[in-house]
């Protein structure tokens, strides 16, 4: 016989997937995140249930988590069956919907902010922890605040959970410092030799030493050592390989082998093709800073357009803009459009760098002609047009 909270757990799942079907069904959405929602309503507690019998990898960080975890999903699934949130969905209502199906495994992509809150409920096996840089800043604040929780929740975390961390992010390896289980993963040094917002040591608050890359604190903080070390490379490269090593610890055949194999990385990048009439576009995320100097740095073409918008989820404060460098964008034809349009114009305008600024995407395709196009825009100019 069931127990009441097994029974209890049931219901709650029966009512939850009910409410997803109707408001599919009705128009009221994609019933993605709904079921969620209902589930941790109707019992506070699911997610932590519903953890026990599976295997649950958790990825989280400033950029990359989808990806990233769409290519764990990938290797994983080689050797058994996985539940994971599908469209992204990464607070506590997506990964309780995510649980609601049955697997051996759960791999799941869950908000910086929450994370801890996941850890304490799933105990999970492994915590792939990629990256902490300057996002939606009204909700965020500055990362310093996000790596303190991470710290506490590593500390916190059950002995069994091991934290996969690159340690070339001065605050993800903090975070990692309290940890019982963890493994140490460098590239060599950060990205664009230093950290864009790691200038202070997380831990103690003196000036790190940065030297190409590497960076040392008096107080031990340091990425000259790790357990494994990488060559250097892009983003995508840097959370294919992390992706790779947690697959590996979980049994996926050749997951390391596959590291030396694979060559292209653009897999790992939000971003898509699409055609507008008679100009091909790809479009990429870019959401703060460091996911805007990454794609700017691997601008090829001559023709870009840049969209910058300002809702909830893009972040509300843009005063990040000037903490870029436009300066690959010198010689090209830039169109700059969305609700901030004018104020990413003007910061480029000071560095150089003049641009047409209109109102809508559709009239700075109409600007590009013939030929194909590299779009740059915001969470929400994003999903606008991959959905068009």
């Amino acid at each position: 016989m069931k127990s009441l909270p097994d029974v209890r757990l049931t219901l709650a799942i029966s009512i939850a997937k009910s409410a997803g079907f109707l408001s599919k069904a009705l128009g009221r959405g994609s019933g993605e995140t709904l079921p969620g929602r209902v589930l941790l309503t109707l019992c506070p507690n699911a997610i932590e249930l519903l953890s026990r019998s599976r295997v649950v990898i958790l990825v989280s960080g400033t950029n990359g988590k989808t990806s990233t975890t769409k290519e764990l999903v990938s290797q994983v699934r080689t050797v058994g069956t996985v539940v994971t949130s599908g469209s992204g969905s990464n607070l506590t209502r997506g990964v309780a919907g995510a649980l609601m199906k049955d697997s051996v495994f759960a791999v799941l992509e869950v908000d910086e902010l929450h994370l801890p809150a996941v850890v304490a409920a799933t105990n999970p096996a492994i915590v792939l922890l990629l990256n902490l840089t300057r996002d939606q800043l009204h909700r965020m604040h500055e990362v310093k605040r996000v790596a303190t929780r991470w710290h506490e929740m590593c500390k916190e975390a059950d002995p069994s959970t091991l934290f996969i961390a690159d340690v070339d992010d001065p605050f993800v390896n903090y975070a990692i410092t309290g940890a019982a289980s963890a493994i140490r993963v460098s590239f060599g040094g950060a990205a664009n030799g230093r950290h864009p917002d790691g200038a202070v040591c997380p831990s103690c608050g003196r000036y790190l030493d940065w030297n190409l890359g590497k960076y040392h604190c008096d107080c031990g903080l340091s990425n000259e050592y790790a357990d494994h070390l990488y060559a250097t490379g892009s983003a995508g490269y840097r959370n294919f390989v992390l992706a790779s090593l947690a697959a590996d610890t979980v049994g996926v055949h050749n997951a390391l082998t596959n590291i030396e194999l694979r060559t292209d990385y653009r897999g790992m990048e939000r971003a898509t093709e699409k055609v507008f009439g008679s100009v091909k576009a790809r479009i990429r995320l870019t959401k703060n800073p460091a996911s805007w100097s990454e794609a700017l740095a691997g601008i090829t073409g001559n023709n870009v357009i840049l969209l910058l918008n300002a809702r909830e989820v893009d972040g509300i404060d843009t005063s990040w803009i000037w903490d870029v460098s436009y300066a690959t964008l010198a010689g090209k034809k830039v169109i700059v459009a969305g609700e901030r349009g004018a104020d990413l114009a003007y910061r480029i305008h000071v560095e150089g760098i003049e641009s047409t600024l209109v109102d809508t995407f559709d009239q700075a395709i109409e600007l590009c002609g013939i030929g194909s196009v590299e779009v740059l825009a915001a969470y929400t100019a994003f999903f606008a047009l991959v959905g068009r």
